[in-house]
């Protein structure tokens, strides 16, 4: 994988890398068209939720660090 491609999508916000991974998830998932359209619509009403202030992100690194 090329580093700077990785750089440049770790740099985008939080929601933003988000849309991305599942835009890349969906061009190699065999899934149904149907299947695929109901998990994009979740995602986006996530990312809504998130925008609105009704819901959080967690902190990946902080929730399975182990110490």
């Amino acid at each position: 994988m090329q580093s700077k491609l990785l750089d440049d999508v770790l740099a985008l916000p939080p929601l933003e890398r988000v849309a991305f991974a599942e835009l890349i998830l969906a061009s190699i998932d065999r899934e149904d068209d149907e299947i695929r359209r109901a998990w994009m619509d979740e995602v986006k009403k996530r990312m809504k939720s998130v925008a609105a202030g009704k819901s959080k992100l967690l902190d990946f690194e902080k929730l399975y660090r182990e110490d």
